[in-house]
């Protein structure tokens, strides 16, 4: 062994150089190495140098031939110090450097373990051999790792000189496309590192650490490995993504080197050697990520022998001490922190369950991304660990303080922590990990999270809410008026079991206590140890040996069990009622999402049948027409899933399917309004633009639907059912109009068959029918066709000509009979000829009951159809007249040119004048209509005769009133001179208080047609805000106002009515007692409010002064807000304040109109913006001040004047402090002294005012 000086890795490169500092007996290099090789050079040299190592016969050729040494430790020298080197390393260099040693050295520790195996215990140790391996191997090691931890030069710095900046672009941009796959910057790709890091891990083997004395590297070849897998970690190339397998080799590389130090007790305690390890994970979210993979092999790897566990807890303490101060106030490292737990929990989470006394204290950490990873790891411990079959007493307690905690943390005070929580609970329930104790209180407090302020947690309470329904905790049926009968039921049962009332409860309150959260007495309620486990199974157990006191027999068992789920199954359904209730009322939510999730939670309470639920369904549907596209597919998706795939699920054949579902739409519809229904027929709409929701209107559904409808099916089926599904089965007819066609002599046989038909069944029959003009095979019905031999006319018109007792239903059916006619006929006016004149034929038409007001209301009707006939045609012709003309304008100029230039000038058979022959053809035929000589002429004296009869004449045949007025309007309709002549009878009929209010509504409906139509007839009777139209908003039927405010809105927002000075006619109806009303009042001001932006500044002077004294105060605010709000910009806001400062009075404190004129204005003043200077300086200014000067005695006034300075102060936008704020300081002391003027008596007069009704 003398003579062989073995190497050892030095603390710095240079240092091997110098024989003082590393020492006379080692290994070092004689002379100065000066790396000078070409950039273009380098690969060649190093492929010599290669080639000749790999020719020597000895495997530490490199160690015995310094000749070969020298060269590669040049190359590693000018890598590290780049400082005096004149030529770079290439990365092409770096990576053939590393590729070639990691080869050679995984080859020469085959030749090392070879080389122990051979020698046997007691025979003679070669051990100049021994230090050539061990040379040989660390410079090896040397090399590899001073090329990992190098920077490569960015491409620049390669190619400084000897090429032009055009071959230097180039040469980029081909390594840019071509550069090595991963590339963390050191120049090697990511199969040398992983090449390297393996040889690495194998030579911290201890098969070949036998190669050392007392199989132990040394510490400065163990610093060189640490110090390189530090710097590797923080580079997320080298952990995640792709690179797993470099990740891995990295963390076992590093649990092995740290074994090998701590057995050598080179470091105090293991925290020392984890602490540069944690503070890298601090900074960089990749060493976070690389400690968890060293967490999980630790765990899995035979490290966890020797010093794994000591290391484990080493980096686990470090970790959370640093979640708990140094993350505190550090976002990035608290996110790198909760990293780190998060991927431990899904990686390790047995680890986690031995760390936990470490881990859970976490959830003190003031950052709430630490506090939402605790919760994971709380989360996978409770899933993996302590939930299935193989559990023990001790377990359920760990998991049962778990379960608390989670518990308590759905009331976080972090919204994102609280949302997280949430999602964290509906695993546990998908996954069935919640106990039963804990049910109720799960329940609840998803419950009270749907009051929650963040839109998130209230969507994730919802979704928690609906897994739990599916989860099936108590039934699938959860009706209280059911569960309430069973209850007593077995209240009734346990009574006779037990005899005596008083033992029963107390063994009710027994059993209930195994439903309620275990009360747990830990020391602390975040650490849980082996200690304090059995303190917590005892007070568990103290519910068992109660049981056991007190012993029942298996019959009263059964009773007790069975009261405690039904009372604890009420208790639910209260809950989910409670959350049906909040999901209603976040239906009108402006969150999207807490529509979507709203919509979802009443989806499943109906499917559960929750009380009230089918109710909330109903409100869902109407939702399909909001705007936003999201919400009506929502919709569309609920209803499909509450129809159809709700039976889907069910194991039956696929008629008896289509069966169930057709019965539930009908019960759903039950109860449905007109818009409900409407909104069923958006949704078949869009349903069939759906080819995965179109397979649900099937013809097999279809034909459930009619075969109900008929009776065929359910012959029990009540005449409201019926009813309903004839309705569902004309709504389909228009989406699946094949049906129709296929079913035509189906219909007909039916309205020919003696089955009991009623006027509303018959309807829908009719329209039904009108869907067959939506086939492209259609064919209109002649003219010249006989009305009496028709098959589908004969009993149309059969039915428009019968008496009838019931005129209410008739008039549908005739309406319905009507639609038909104008549908299906090619010339319906034929047809209506026909019927009007069979009933002017009738002889004693005004004795016969109900005959006279049958007539009327097809004259009206018919009427009316027949002006629609005519401009449907000539939009028809204008049409057909535009498509010709697409294609005459490619004919060639010689055929234009042969047209008589006369013709041109007087414009004869031009376009425009076939469109005016058209235009004017189409007038004359809407004139003739009610001309003399025309069928609704002869009829016209009989409806004005019948309407200028007083109200009281018709008190015993109100439907010959309604008809007779009905046909009036619609006479005025169709022709603008019988509406001149007769519009001023349509206003004194409404006029009459006594005049019935289905009168009132039908004229208030025919009214807003009116103006549409003959705009400038209608003028002068809306100029007066007191007297006609208006009127009727103040009429004492709450019906007629009700319907006068929706075609008020109508009118006003679609700009048909213009009536900006006497808007608060409308406006003031936002106080109206009824709420429906009131309701539409305050969605109109809304929809004005956004329509009027531009000019919603000329608005609100006149109505603040009118509308003070014409509603309450609080009502004047909600109205007002909402203008105020849209007010934006500074130009707007200072127009505003001045118009506001002129509409204040003289000052009177006596008199209470203009105290509350000025309370109101001073209102809409401090409602305003004053962000900026120039608002608040107008309303500084003198000209405005002196206008509200007089009025700051009045304490409700200046309260609202302090409020704008308040807000003036705190508004900069500059900052916190504004340019103007000592104007704003001298503004409100000027207003303090001109307030103090009788303060005292003003105060009283402003209470007053307050509390005093609003004067009209």
């Amino acid at each position: 062994m003398s003579g062989v000086l073995e190497f050892f890795i030095p603390n710095h490169i240079a240092d091997l150089e110098d024989a003082k500092k590393i020492g006379s007996d080692c290994y070092h290099v004689e002379g100065v190495c000066e790396f000078d090789v070409p950039e273009r050079q380098q690969l060649d040299d190093l492929t010599r140098l290669f080639d000749a190592l790999h020719h020597e016969k000895s495997p530490t050729a490199l160690f015995t031939k310094q000749d070969l040494f020298l060269p590669l430790y040049s190359y590693v020298r000018a890598i590290r110090e780049k400082s005096g080197q004149s030529t770079v390393v290439t990365r092409v260099a770096r990576h053939k450097i590393c590729h070639e040693v990691g080869e050679r050295l995984k080859k020469l520790l085959q030749v090392a373990v070879a080389f122990l195996k051979k020698q046997r215990p007691g025979s003679a140790q070669n051990g100049a051999l021994e230090v050539c391996l061990r040379s040989t191997l660390k410079m090896y090691a040397f090399l590899a790792c001073n090329v990992l931890l190098s920077v490569a030069p960015p491409d620049d710095d390669e190619s400084p000189s000897g090429l032009s900046q055009q071959q230097s672009h180039r040469k980029r941009s081909r390594r840019d496309i071509d550069g090595s796959f991963g590339d963390d910057g050191s120049g090697v790709d990511m199969d040398g590192r992983e090449l390297v890091l393996t040889a690495l891990v194998e030579l911290c083997s201890p098969d070949v650490m036998q190669l050392w004395p007392e199989c132990r590297l040394e510490d400065s070849t163990l610093n060189l490995v640490l110090k390189m897998c530090l710097h590797m970690v923080t580079l997320k190339q080298n952990v995640g993504g792709d690179a797993q397998s470099v990740g891995g080799a990295l963390a076992l590389l590093f649990a092995r080197a740290s074994n090998c130090i701590l057995s050598k007790k080179s470091v105090a305690n293991s925290t020392e050697l984890v602490t540069p390890l944690v503070e890298l994970s601090l900074k960089s979210e990749s060493a976070s990520v690389f400690l968890s993979k060293l967490v999980s092999d630790i765990e899995q790897s035979e490290t966890s022998v020797g010093f794994g566990d000591e290391l484990l807890r080493a980096i686990f303490e470090t970790m959370s001490r640093a979640a708990l101060y140094e993350a505190a106030n550090d976002s990035a490292a608290a996110k790198n922190v909760a990293c780190f737990f998060g991927e431990v929990a899904k990686q390790s989470v047995t680890v986690v369950v031995k760390m936990a006394d470490l881990v859970i204290p976490a959830l003190q950490s003031e950052n709430y991304d630490i506090r939402k990873a605790v919760v994971t790891c709380i989360a996978e411990m409770v899933l993996q660990r302590y939930t299935g079959h193989a559990r023990n007493a001790n377990d359920d307690a760990v998991r049962n303080s778990y379960l608390k905690e989670l518990l308590f943390r759905v009331m976080d005070v972090n919204a994102f922590v609280r949302n997280h929580v949430l999602h964290t609970w509906e695993r546990l329930v998908e996954s069935r990990a919640v106990p039963k104790r804990y049910h109720l209180a799960v329940m609840a407090a998803l419950v009270g999270r749907l009051e929650d302020r963040n839109y998130l947690v209230r969507d994730a309470a919802m979704t928690v809410i609906s897994s739990v329904l599916r989860k099936n905790w108590f039934g699938n049926v959860l009706n209280s008026a059911l569960v309430k009968s069973k209850l007593e039921e077995a209240l009734r049962d346990g009574i006779v079991c037990f005899g005596d009332t008083s033992a029963m409860e107390k063994e009710i309150e027994n059993t209930r206590a195994q439903f309620q959260p275990a009360m747990e007495v830990l020391g602390d309620p975040l650490d849980v140890n082996e200690e304090e486990v059995p303190r917590a199974v005892e007070v568990e157990g103290a519910y068992i040996s109660r049981e056991e006191d007190a012993v029942m027999s298996d019959k009263q068992t059964v009773v007790i069990n069975r009261i405690v789920f039904y009372q604890n199954t009420l208790c639910f359904v209260e809950l989910i009622k409670q959350a049906l209730q909040y999901a209603c009322v976040l239906l009108d939510s402006k969150t999207e999402r807490d529509v979507i999730e709203s919509i979802k939670l009443i989806v499943v309470c109906s499917e559960y049948r929750v009380q009230g639920g089918e109710r909330a369904f109903l409100k869902v549907l109407v939702m399909v027409f909001e705007g936003e596209i999201k919400i009506q597919f929502a919709v569309r998706d609920a209803f499909a899933e509450v129809v159809f795939n709700a039976f889907n699920r069910v194991a039956a054949s696929s008629g008896t399917r289509v069966a169930a579902s057709a019965q539930k739409l009908i019960s759903l519809l039950r109860c449905a309004s007109e818009g409900e229904v409407s909104a069923v027929d958006r949704i078949f709409g869009l349903m069939k633009a759906n080819p995965a929701l179109a397979r649900h209107l099937s013809a097999q559904f279809v034909e459930a639907m009619w075969s109900i409808a008929e009776g065929s099916i359910d012959a029990d089926a009540t005449d409201g059912d019926r009813r309903i599904a004839m309705r569902i089965y004309s709504l389909l007819s228009k989406y699946v109009w094949k049906d129709l066609r296929a079913r035509k002599d189906s219909i007909v046989e039916f309205l020919c068959s003696d089955s009991h038909k009623d006027n509303v069944l018959l309807s829908y029959v009719f329209a039904a029918l009108q869907s067959e003009a939506l086939d492209p095979q259609f064919r209109p019905i002649p003219a010249d066709e006989d009305v009496r031999r028709h098959p589908v006319l004969r009993h149309v018109v059969n039915h428009l000509c019968r008496r009838t007792e019931g005129m209410a239903s008739w008039m549908i059916l005739a309406e319905a009979g009507v639609n038909v006619i104008h549908t299906l006929c090619e010339v319906p006016v034929m047809v209506y000829n026909y019927i009007l004149e069979y009933y002017g034929s009738c002889e004693n038409l005004e004795t016969q009951p109900n005959r006279k007001a049958q007539c009327l209301f097809l004259l009206g009707h018919t009427a009316l159809k027949q002006l629609v006939a005519v401009e449907a045609a000539e939009k028809a012709q204008l049409k057909a007249l535009e498509e010709p003309t697409k294609g005459v304008a490619q004919v060639s100029p010689k055929v234009s040119d042969q047209t008589d230039s006369m013709h041109k000038e007087l414009g004869l058979g031009s376009h425009e004048l076939r469109r005016h022959e058209i235009q004017e053809l189409a007038q004359k035929r809407k004139q003739a209509i009610i001309s003399p000589g025309s069928v609704w002429s002869r009829f016209a004296d009989m409806i004005v005769a019948t309407c200028r009869k007083k109200f009281s004449v018709y008190a015993d045949k109100p439907f010959e009133r309604v008809c007779a007025v009905l046909a009036l309007c619609q006479y005025m309709i169709v022709n603008e001179g019988f509406c001149s002549e007769h519009l001023s009878l349509l206003f004194a009929i409404v006029a009459d208080k006594r005049e019935s209010w289905v009168t009132k509504v039908n004229v208030v409906i025919a009214l807003g047609d009116l103006v549409c139509v003959h705009p400038n007839l209608l003028g002068p009777y809306l100029s007066v805000p007191t007297t006609g139209f208006f009127k009727l908003l103040v009429d004492e039927d709450v019906r007629v106002r009700a319907v006068t405010i929706q075609v008020c809105s109508h009118l006003v927002l679609g700009e048909m009515l213009r009536i900006r000075d006497h808007l608060y006619t409308i406006v003031k109806l936002v106080a109206d007692p009824d709420e429906t009303i009131a309701n539409n009042a305050v969605t109109f001001v809304q929809n004005l409010a956004m329509k009027e932006k531009e000019k919603i500044g000329n608005l609100i002077p006149p109505l603040a002064t009118q509308l003070s004294n014409a509603m309450p105060f609080d009502k004047f605010q909600l109205a007002m807000r909402t203008l105020l709000e849209r007010v934006e910009g500074d130009k707007a806001t200072d127009s505003l304040i001045d118009r506001l400062c002129q509409r204040f009075e003289s000052f009177s404190e006596r008199s209470k109109k203009k105290l509350a004129v000025a309370r109101n204005i001073a209102f809409c003043l401090s409602e305003l913006n004053y962000t900026t200077e120039r608002t608040i300086k107008r309303l500084t200014s003198e000209s405005c001040y002196q206008q509200y000067r007089h009025w700051l005695r009045c304490a409700d006034v200046y309260e609202y004047f302090k409020l704008i300075a308040t807000k003036a102060k705190k508004q900069g936008r500059g900052g916190p402090e504004r340019r103007d704020r000592a104007a704003v300081e001298e503004w409100e002391a000027r207003m303090q002294m001109d307030s103090c003027a009788e303060a005292d008596g003003e105060e009283k007069t402003s209470v007053a005012v307050a509390q005093e009704a609003p004067v009209e």
